[in-house]
């Protein structure tokens, strides 16, 4: 009994609906509409009844479709009250106006009720390009000739507003479409979304009648599209209470026609636009012979034109846009690997030479051995947390210590790791500074392995106070960075004028890590050409309230 009583309802409408094209205007009229009533009635009953069942986020969109159904009831009455007579648009339409927004209502919640489906944001604006599109398009199909019909004002301002809802009808089914990924096979959305569907076929068919018509008989309405529509909602609701499992699917790229359809529609407003602007300007040549319209002809399509390469402009854009990412990807993936690996390579070699004879090394060489393998590690633990803070924020919440430090012990602490094979002449200032040692040598640290890979072996190091702040130089003999670059250099991944240079490879991570380290100390890093070397020259300045030790010197460290 269940689903007996609904179907055999359903059938009968989907009977009446077939009878109706035999009978006559006044009896065809009368019928439909009380078997329309009878239907959505039904319908709306059934379906707030039986959501009780479900839980109170499922429930919501259903009532409001229900109560949709049993509002628009009492327009259905009288229009069948009052037969042929009643007016194209007349007092039934409120009834039918609040039921297209609660149905609209619906819809919505529906959508909103899968949380992983696609961004709201790009969906909505998709959709927004659609429905644009379509409402001008219905405008021009259904509507063209509103404006010279032969029908009140009060006619005119009801027929204009039945597209714009139907068009935002069909904008919530694309939105359920794309938002329910998980539920894609819900019978009672394709049941209800079928009778939507036809309602608004329905609709177009009346409104486009009703242009030359004042009464309901003279529009000639096809009313067995109402009926198959109410059947449909009579099917929907004897299963309302029947929630589909959740399914998962493969991720798969979006649908062609999801991101195609509305930007289709779009496109179709071109040669519409051409067809009604020249229609316009040869109609204003017949009444006007004097006038030249040539100019204003040209400018609009000129406007077109431009339009139209702005949107092609966008996609290429685009295009490119998702290819240099996966371009970036690879490249960071290959550098990431490379940063890694070489180090784990060191290490696994001590390692492998230790385990299988130790006793073949001395003392002195096993400690040394063990004091690279430490290095090795280091230098990937500092990676991965360089990785880890600039993925977290930018760097911008890095944590810093301050406490009094030698400064030459940072300067040599960060060349011993980074420069054991390069030249290096350093003017060091022995000096005691407020900084966060770890931190600063491990910016140093990074300008010296940015000096070591693009200098052609001549390194300097300078570090001195002045005034109140703490100065560190860099400076190195190699070709210097590029003007273009100077800027995007300090940017994550950015390796500027050597990003394509797979022989000499790095993050790009290394200067925006000196550049987060500066600005938490409240400093800066900067760049200029090297005075004393020729290349370039890595500044990095820390507000540091400290005084000179002793005056500075010159020395030499490393091969």
């Amino acid at each position: 009994m269940r689903f007996l009583v609904p179907g055999l309802l359903a059938a009968a409408l989907a009977a009446v609906a077939a009878v109706s094209f035999f009978l006559p205007s006044g009896p065809r009229a009368a019928v439909g509409g009380v078997a329309l009533a009878v239907g959505h009635l039904s319908a709306g009953v059934l379906m707030y009844r039986r959501s009780k069942m479900l839980d109170r986020r499922d429930r919501r969109p259903w009532r409001f479709i229900a109560v949709a159904l049993m509002v628009s009831v009492a327009g259905l009455m009288i229009v069948a009250a009052m037969g042929d007579a009643a007016p194209v648009v007349g007092p039934a339409d409120a009834f039918f106006i609040t039921s297209y927004a609660l149905l609209i209502v619906g819809l919505g919640l529906i959508a909103a009720m899968d949380p992983e489906g696609p961004p709201w944001g790009l969906t909505m604006l998709d959709v927004s390009v659609g429905a644009v599109a379509a409402v001008a398009i219905v405008w021009d199909v259904v509507l063209r000739d509103l404006g010279t019909a032969d029908v009140s004002s009060a006619t005119k301002i009801g027929l204009a507003i039945y597209p714009i809802l139907d068009v935002a009808v069909v904008v919530g089914l694309f939105l359920v479409a794309l938002r329910r990924s998980h539920f894609r096979f819900d019978a009672r959305l394709i049941l209800v979304g079928s009778g939507m569907i036809v309602q608004v076929i329905a609709d177009m068919t009346y409104l486009r009648s009703g242009l030359h018509a004042e009464t309901f008989g003279e529009a000639q309405p096809v009313i067995a599209l109402w009926l198959v529509t109410s059947a449909l909602y009579v099917l929907a609701a004897s299963i309302v209470d029947r929630v589909p499992k959740r399914q998962d699917f493969p991720e798969r790229d979006v649908p062609l026609w999801a991101t195609v359809g509305p930007y289709a529609l779009a496109a179709a407003l071109v040669p519409i636009h051409v067809v009604r602007i020249n229609l316009l300007y040869d109609t204003i040549q017949v009444a006007m012979p004097d006038v030249a319209a040539t100019d204003e002809r040209i400018v609009l399509d000129s406007l077109l034109i431009v339009g139209v390469l702005v949107v092609i402009r966008q996609v290429v854009a685009i295009w490119n846009n998702r290819t240099r990412v996966e371009q970036q990807r690879r490249d960071l993936i290959a550098s990431v690997s490379h940063e890694l690996r070489t180090p784990l390579t060191a290490i696994m070699g001590f390692l492998h030479v230790l385990e299988e004879d130790p006793k073949a090394f001395t003392d002195t060489e096993r400690d040394s051995m063990m004091s690279e393998v430490t290095g090795q590690a280091r230098h990937i633990s500092r990676t991965v947390t360089d990785l880890i803070a600039l993925a977290r924020d930018g760097g911008a919440s890095m944590a810093i210590r301050r406490e009094p430090q030698h400064l030459t012990s940072i300067i040599h602490a960060a060349m011993k790791a980074e420069l054991s094979e390069t030249a290096a002449t350093t003017d060091v200032t022995d000096a005691m500074v407020l900084v966060d040692a770890d931190r600063i040598e491990q910016a140093v640290g990074h300008l010296l392995a940015n000096a070591r890979k693009y200098s052609a072996g001549n390194i300097h190091v300078s570090a001195r106070l002045r005034v109140q702040s703490l100065l560190i130089e860099v400076h190195d003999d190699g070709p210097g960075v590029p003007t273009r670059h100077v800027s995007s250099v300090w940017n994550q991944f950015e390796r500027g004028g050597r990003r394509l240079d797979s022989t000499n490879p790095g993050l790009g991570i290394g200067l925006a890590i000196v550049k987060a380290i500066a600005v938490a100390h409240d400093g800066t890093a900067g760049y200029r050409r090297s005075g004393i070397l020729g290349g370039s020259c890595f500044t990095l300045t820390i507000p540091a309230a400290a005084a000179p030790v002793r005056d500075s010197r010159r020395a030499g460290v490393g091969t």
